[in-house]
Order: C-alpha cells, then sequence, then structure tokens
C-alpha cells in the first residue's frame, strides 16, 4: 500500500522543519551559517546559505545541519570566494509521491 497524501505531507513538513543551519569550510576551519532563506513548494524542498562579502577564501565544504547537530547533507566543493562578493547556495530535495 503507498503513503497516503497525508503521510507524504508530513514528511515534507517534517524535513523543512528539520534543517536548523548551514556550515561552510575554509582553510580547515568550520563556521555555522544561518539559513537564509527556505521554501517548500509542491514537492520541492529549496534551502538557501547566504555568505556575504566579509566571507572570503576557498570553501572547499557545505553543510546542513539537523536539530540534533549532526550534519544532513554536506556537498564537497572548491570555490574561491572573493571578498568583494556574495555567495548564494541552494540545496534542493524533491519528496515525490508515486
Amino acid at each position: 500500500m503507498p503513503i497516503t497524501t497525508t503521510g507524504h505531507n508530513e514528511m515534507k513538513n517534517w524535513l523543512f522543519a528539520f534543517i536548523k543551519e548551514g556550515r561552510y569550510t575554509i582553510g580547515g576551519v568550520k563556521t555555522t551559517a544561518p539559513i537564509y532563506k527556505s521554501s517548500l513548494t509542491g514537492d520541492v524542498i529549496t534551502i538557501q546559505l547566504y555568505l556575504d562579502d566579509s566571507v572570503k577564501g576557498t570553501i572547499t565544504k557545505f553543510e546542513l545541519m539537523d536539530q540534533k547537530g549532526q550534519v544532513f547533507d554536506d556537498q564537497p566543493d572548491n570555490i574561491i570566494k572573493p571578498e568583494t562578493n556574495g555567495l548564494l547556495v541552494t540545496f534542493k530535495y524533491t519528496l515525490k509521491k508515486l
């Protein structure tokens, strides 16, 4: 028996609320970043982090942290971020009911 529409909606709402904050790594140092923007549209959950112009250096990883402080998702990267620009990082998840 497939999951109900109610169960599907509950799973989307749970995931949307489960992510607490972001984190990025520069030079081996992990720094916390607040969630800049998040949305739940249909089956798509979008979570964005914004690093302003005070952050500079080579970013080697972006992470999303859950409510327990554990890594929920991590994306290795190699971005050289100059001090003169901001950076918007987007994580997207799609939970479809089949």
